[in-house]
C-alpha cells in the first residue's frame, strides 16, 4: 500500500503526469466546442442546411378552420386519377401520397381519399365516373383544363380545385419546387395540400394576374404562393389586349378596350415582375388607350399592385414605368456620378451572409403594417440578395429595412455609408373616384427566388404570404408550414455578424483552458 502511494505521488509530480494535462486538456477543448457546436445548431439553428430526410409530419396550420367546417357538417375528398398501388411506386406521386394519408390520419373522417383509374373509368369501389370527370375540365370559373393520371382533385360541396401537372414531366409538380432547369429542388406538400383544403371550403377567390410582354420573369415559387393564398392565376397582355385563360387552344382573342377593363374591374392583384422594357403610355389628347392608361384605370378603380425589379435595370430604358412609380412616391435611391446615373445595392457587413455581404438578412420598418407582418412571422427573417435602397415620399412606408451598419455600393467602391435603408416599400394613393390604390414594391429579384423561398432558415415564404394577408386582404394563409429541401446548397442560417460572435466564443473558450491548464502546470513545476 505504502509502495503504490509512492508511486502515486512520483507519477502527480513527474513528466507522465503533465503530458497526462495537456492531453486531457487539449481532449476538454475539443469535447466542450463540439458541444456548444451542437447546441448552437439543434437549439438556435444555426447551421448550414443538410439535405433533409423526407419527413411527412403535419403542422397545425388551418386545423381550426378545418374543425369549424367540419362542426358545420363539411368534408373534403382528394381524388388521384391513379391507382393506390401505383401511387405508392410513383417517384413525386408517392410523396404526394404520403402526406395525403399524414391529413387523413390527422383529420380522420372530415378527409376521404379515393383513387380511381383513368382508363377504366372506374375508382375504387367500383362506381363509374366518367360523367363526374367532365365536371373537372373546366375549372369553376369555365376555363379550360384537364385530367391526367398526375391530377389531384380537391372538392368540398359544390366547390373544387384541380391540380394537373401539364408540361414538367415531374408529375405532380404543384406540389414540388424546380429550379430554372427544371430540377426539383423541394417537397411543398403539405404547404400546398392544406391549402387546397382550405381553397374549396372558400366560396370566393381572387384574380391575380402577371404582365407579359416586357420580358418579365414570374418564378414558379411566387405562383404557387398565390395559388395557396386562394388566387387564380393568369397572366394579362395588356399591349395586345390579352388574356391567356380566354384561349381554349392557341393564342387568345383580342379584347377591345372595354372588354379589357372590365377584366381589369375583376382583377383584385396584377404583378409587374421584372420588366426588361419599358410600358407604353399614349400621347395626351391622342384618344388611344396604352398599357399604362389601362394601369391608370385600375389603379383608379382601387386596385393592388406587387412590384418587382432588378435594382441594375436602367432608368432611361423604362421611363414610363418609373414615373408610374413615382405617382405611389416610390424611386430608386441613384448615385449621381458626374453626368451618369449609377444604381447602388446594399452591402451589409453585419447583417451580410458570411460567403456574400451583398446578400443580407433585413429587418422590419416601423410602419403600422410592417409591425402587423413581423407578428405574423415571429422570428422568422427575411433574405434579399442585390438589393437596392429606396427613396420614399408621399404615403409610401418602408416595409423592410437594412441594419445601421450597412452601405451603399456603386461602381466598386462606397458612395453612401447612412445605413438603415429602405429595400421594400408599401403604397397608398387615394384615386379621384375616393378609391386606394395599393402597391407593394422591392428593387430585388430574389424576394420569391427558389432558394429563399423553399429554405426552412428564413421567412421570405411567410412574408409573401403576409403581403397577401396584410395588404391585400386574404385570408387564411399557410404560414409555418415545411419544406423538403433537395438541394443542399441552400443558404445558411447565419450572418457574417453572428458568425464573427460565436467564432470569438469558439475560439476563446480553448484559450482560456489552455492557459489554466498551463498556470496548472508551470505552479506545479515550481513547487
Amino acid at each position: 500500500m505504502k509502495n503504490m502511494k509512492q508511486r502515486f505521488s512520483g507519477f502527480l509530480g513527474g513528466r507522465n503526469f503533465a503530458s497526462a494535462v495537456f492531453v486531457a486538456i487539449v481532449i476538454a477543448a475539443v469535447v466542450l466546442v463540439n458541444v456548444i457546436c451542437t447546441t448552437l445548431t439543434e437549439a438556435l439553428g444555426l447551421y448550414i442546411y443538410p439535405q433533409q430526410m423526407p419527413d411527412f409530419t403535419i403542422s397545425d396550420t388551418f386545423s381550426e378552420v378545418f374543425a369549424e367546417a367540419e362542426e358545420r357538417g363539411e368534408s373534403i375528398t382528394v381524388t388521384f386519377c391513379m391507382e393506390e398501388e401505383d401511387l405508392k411506386l410513383h417517384s413525386t406521386g408517392s410523396y404526394v401520397y404520403e402526406t395525403a394519408k399524414k391529413f387523413k390520419e390527422k383529420y380522420g373522417d372530415f378527409i376521404t381519399l379515393r383513387y380511381i383509374n383513368l382508363v377504366t373509368m372506374y375508382d375504387g369501389d367500383g362506381n363509374d365516373v366518367s360523367e363526374e370527370l367532365k365536371i373537372y375540365e373546366k375549372d369553376m370559373r369555365g376555363v379550360k383544363q384537364s385530367v391526367a393520371k398526375s391530377t389531384v382533385i380537391f372538392r368540398s360541396g359544390d366547390n373544387y380545385k384541380v391540380l394537373t401537372d401539364y408540361t414538367s414531366g415531374v408529375g405532380f409538380v404543384d406540389f414540388f419546387t424546380l429550379d430554372s432547369e427544371g430540377y426539383v429542388t423541394s417537397y411543398r406538400g403539405e404547404e400546398v395540400f392544406a391549402s387546397m383544403m382550405n381553397w374549396v371550403l372558400v366560396d370566393d377567390h381572387g384574380v391575380a394576374y402577371f404582365t407579359v410582354g416586357h420580358g418579365e420573369t414570374a418564378n414558379q415559387p411566387l405562383y404557387t404562393a398565390l395559388t395557396c393564398a386562394g388566387y387564380y392565376v393568369d397572366t394579362i397582355n395588356l399591349r395586345d389586349r390579352r388574356i391567356l385563360s380566354d384561349s381554349s387552344s392557341g393564342e387568345a382573342k383580342k379584347l377591345s378596350v372595354s372588354e379589357m377593363m372590365e377584366k381589369l374591374d375583376e382583377a383584385d392583384l396584377i404583378l409587374i415582375s421584372n420588366p426588361t422594357s419599358d410600358f407604353e403610355r399614349a400621347a395626351e389628347g391622342s384618344g388611344v388607350t396604352a398599357e399604362l392608361d389601362l394601369l391608370d384605370y385600375y389603379a383608379e378603380g382601387g386596385g393592388s399592385f406587387f412590384v418587382t425589379v432588378d435594382p441594375y435595370s436602367p432608368e432611361a430604358k423604362m421611363k414610363n414605368f418609373f414615373g408610374f412609380l413615382r405617382d405611389f412616391g416610390i424611386e430608386m435611391f441613384d448615385y449621381e456620378d458626374g453626368d451618369r446615373v449609377v444604381r447602388q445595392t446594399v452591402q451589409d457587413l453585419s447583417n451580410g451572409l458570411p460567403t456574400d455581404s451583398f446578400t443580407l438578412v433585413t429587418e422590419f420598418g416601423e410602419d403600422e403594417k410592417a409591425q402587423q407582418m413581423k407578428n405574423l412571422l415571429g422570428d422568422s427573417r427575411v433574405i434579399l440578395r442585390d438589393v437596392s435602397p429606396l427613396k420614399l415620399s408621399g404615403k409610401a412606408v418602408p416595409l423592410l429595412v437594412t441594419s445601421e451598419d450597412s452601405k451603399c455600393y456603386a461602381g466598386g467602391e462606397v458612395t453612401d455609408t447612412s445605413g438603415g435603408y429602405a429595400v421594400a416599400a408599401y403604397s397608398e394613393m387615394l384615386s379621384q373616384t375616393g378609391k386606394t390604390a395599393e402597391l407593394f414594391f422591392i428593387p430585388s429579384v430574389y424576394l420569391t427566388a427558389t432558394d429563399a423561398m423553399v429554405t426552412n432558415g428564413y421567412g421570405n415564404k411567410d412574408f409573401v404570404y403576409a403581403l397577401f394577408d396584410v395588404l391585400y386582404g386574404m385570408d387564411d394563409m399557410p404560414y409555418g408550414t415545411n419544406s423538403i429541401v433537395y438541394d443542399d446548397t441552400v443558404l445558411e442560417n447565419l450572418t457574417m455578424g453572428t458568425a464573427k460572435g460565436i467564432t470569438a466564443v469558439l475560439l476563446a473558450i480553448p484559450c482560456v483552458i489552455a492557459i489554466a491548464g498551463a498556470v496548472v502546470l508551470i505552479r506545479r513545476k515550481n513547487r
